[in-house]
């Protein structure tokens, strides 16, 4: 493991994983599941319509409570996938290494056609990611190396 400076510090971050469908609910939400428990018990869930109303509102309703928002769904072609466009809208920085190196880590040819990307917001880190469940695993080895760097970068003085 690659040893960068901010390993002294310790940080308990809080997770919101966020699905966004029109079908899916908290008892089928598979994707959300395993996010969930792969992230553990500093996580909560919800799952809402894509729409950017109620993509944006979920951030800024949820923004004192929670450090890194987890976005699931809604970055496809579909004229309905908005996840990332309403993201994109308010971020001050895109990070779209994240998103590229998703891509490649996935071993498939369908997440190169998703806009899978990593935001920063303010002080919060904003992951958006494909639906699909297998999705979740290669995004969540690739958080877990890096998100404790975001953090503090994001937050130092």
């Amino acid at each position: 493991m690659i040893r960068i400076h901010h390993e002294e510090n310790e940080y308990k971050l809080r997770y919101r994983i966020v699905t966004v469908s029109s079908s899916r609910t908290l008892e089928n939400d598979i994707s959300g599941m395993a996010m969930s428990k792969l992230i553990g018990e500093n996580s909560s869930r919800s799952i809402i319509k894509d729409n950017e109303i109620q993509i944006l509102s979920e951030l800024f309703c949820n923004y004192n409570s929670t450090d890194v928002f987890i976005y699931i769904g809604g970055t496809g072609v579909s004229r309905l996938d908005q996840t990332s466009i309403a993201i994109r809208k308010i971020a001050d920085k895109e990070m779209p290494g994240f998103g590229e190196l998703f891509r490649k880590n996935s071993g498939a040819i369908f997440p190169y056609i998703s806009d899978a990307s990593l935001f920063i917001y303010k002080e919060k880190i904003i992951f958006t990611l494909p639906g699909s469940e297998d999705a979740q695993q290669t995004a969540y080895n690739i958080i877990r190396e890096i998100v404790f760097h975001l953090y503090h970068e994001i937050t130092k003085e």
